[in-house]
């Protein structure tokens, strides 16, 4: 089932997004208002208002009341997302709080900042902060007491652009770490072209992304577009190296030359973009779209295996088999 944070949830008029309690620092006064309900079907009720202090006393009469999530308004998403990004090193440097809820505050505040970038005008300092977040990330990941069925446990079956740009971070790092990438730099700019990966979508018109209906051939043409795009866009920022910047432009292409913008074949296409079409292909495949059930973990890894044989790396289809199997996705 998709995870209750990643849902939208309309009422009335109004649309509401839930967040963890946990991600909300004592004694930080949030630029955006807390609403609650108790329980499903319920309406939302103003908890805490904008710019008002999140204190001891508040925080345990939610823990008393059994309320693990809060609500903001859909609309106060680019606030929650940079409140995220100015106390995302305080959260995940706290004592008191463990692995586990920290890699959900991390994925949630990936989740929010890559919509974010998506939903606003590219800028400078958009790509900083995907920057301090991929750095969290892998030193999260890197940590000896981390868990991988922690990580898988925060994957949102649900297919948004965001969602899915965080979902390949995670799957890149955890299987670059699994074939053997240790160094933290070369780490992050495998994730930073991870989370990056599909930025040039931004340029696309909105309807065609969220189109209900098989795009057309002229469609499929613009989408094709994207890698190339995504690359200028970024080298334009002069923010990101030149291993994420190769994944952004050839995460589709195939060691057969059958993929896209330049129909690399395989020495051509780089390791790091060879981990990262690993991972992108699998979470594509677990996803649900409009046009597409998601398949099971096995489904979809029999599939890479067997029919997507020529395209992807098999030594490295291998290494992701090897780094699920002990917490499957998805049955």
């Amino acid at each position: 089932m998709p995870r209750e944070i990643s849902r939208v949830i309309h009422w009335g008029h109004e649309a509401y997004c839930p967040i963890n309690i946990d991600a909300i620092r004592l004694e930080s006064a949030p630029n955006f208002p807390l609403y609650f309900r108790s329980g499903p079907g319920r309406n939302f009720i103003l908890y805490c208002e904008r710019g008002v202090a999140f204190t001891l006393e508040v925080r345990k009469r939610l823990v008393e009341n059994k309320i693990a999530h809060l609500f903001i308004q859909q609309g106060d998403r680019q606030d929650y997302s940079r409140y995220l990004a100015d106390h995302l090193a305080a959260i995940l440097h706290d004592p008191t709080m463990s692995v586990q809820e920290k890699t959900a505050i991390l994925y949630d505040s990936s989740q929010a900042m890559v919509e974010e970038l998506f939903t606003t005008p590219f800028a400078h300092e958009n790509v900083s902060r995907v920057k301090e977040v991929v750095r969290h990330t892998v030193d999260l990941i890197s940590d000896d007491n981390f868990r991988l069925e922690d990580l898988l446990r925060n994957i949102s079956c649900d297919y948004y652009i965001y969602t899915h740009s965080v979902n390949v971070v995670a799957y890149s790092v955890a299987l670059a770490m699994q074939a053997g990438y240790n160094d933290h730099a070369t780490l992050r700019e495998i994730a930073n072209g991870a989370l990056l990966h599909d930025v040039g979508k931004s340029k696309l018109p909105r309807e065609m992304l969220d189109k209900n209906d098989e795009l057309s051939e002229p469609e499929w043409e613009q989408v094709r577009q994207h890698p190339q795009m995504g690359f200028d866009m970024l080298s334009q920022s002069h923010a990101i190296g030149e291993i994420a910047l190769d994944i952004v432009l050839h995460h589709h292409e195939r060691l057969d030359g059958s993929g896209y913008p330049h129909g690399l074949i395989n020495s051509k296409v780089s390791p790091f973009v060879r981990i990262v079409a690993v991972a992108d292909v699998f979470d594509a495949l677990t996803t649900d779209r409009f046009h597409q059930p998601r398949k099971t973990s096995f489904q979809a890894l029999h599939t890479m295996q067997r029919r997507m044989f020529p395209e992807l790396d098999v030594r490295l289809v291998r290494s992701f088999i090897e780094m699920l199997g002990i917490t499957p996705r998805h049955g």
